[in-house]
């Protein structure tokens, strides 16, 4: 399972630029030094010659994985009072124990997906800054090519 973001970046600009990328911050957390202009040049570089329709193209799919995002961490909430619900119920409808048992697995095994997908976009913070850096070079497009933002263009 993949963050928004990784799934965005990796989609957008490869696997093994995403990778690259994850490494190049990785380190820089750990020796303490982070300067991204790098990550920022290599991704303006790929994307400088890019249509504006492209250019466009891509800023509406950052915009709807940032609202992906966002959505996951909103909904988590009641996914777990859902769940909590849910197991209350059970125990509560005196169910035999086969039935009860196979419906508590089944909610659990769909909770704790959620979890890890909660989880994981909560704490992506190498994939939050891959991310930003990604905006950052879309809008700097954006305004060098006169474009107006989710115009398409034109």
């Amino acid at each position: 399972m993949s963050s928004e973001f990784k799934k965005l970046i990796s989609r957008e600009l490869g696997r093994s630029n995403y990778n690259r990328y994850a490494s190049f911050i990785r380190s820089g957390l750990r020796d303490k030094r982070m300067d991204l202009k790098e990550i920022f040049r290599d991704i303006y570089s790929q994307l400088e010659y890019d249509d504006a329709k492209e250019i466009v193209t891509r800023h509406n799919r950052l915009n709807d994985s940032l609202l992906d995002a966002f959505r996951i961490n909103r909904t988590y909430l009641f996914s777990f009072l859902f769940y909590a619900a849910a197991v209350i119920f059970l125990i509560a409808a005196d169910l035999k124990l086969a039935p009860a048992l196979a419906a508590f697995a089944a909610i659990t095994l769909v909770f704790l997906k959620r979890t890890c997908e909660y989880l994981e976009n909560k704490y992506c913070y190498v994939d939050a800054q891959i991310v930003l850096i990604y905006k950052a070079v879309l809008e700097r497009l954006i305004v060098s090519k006169g474009l107006k933002r989710g115009a398409g263009g034109n």
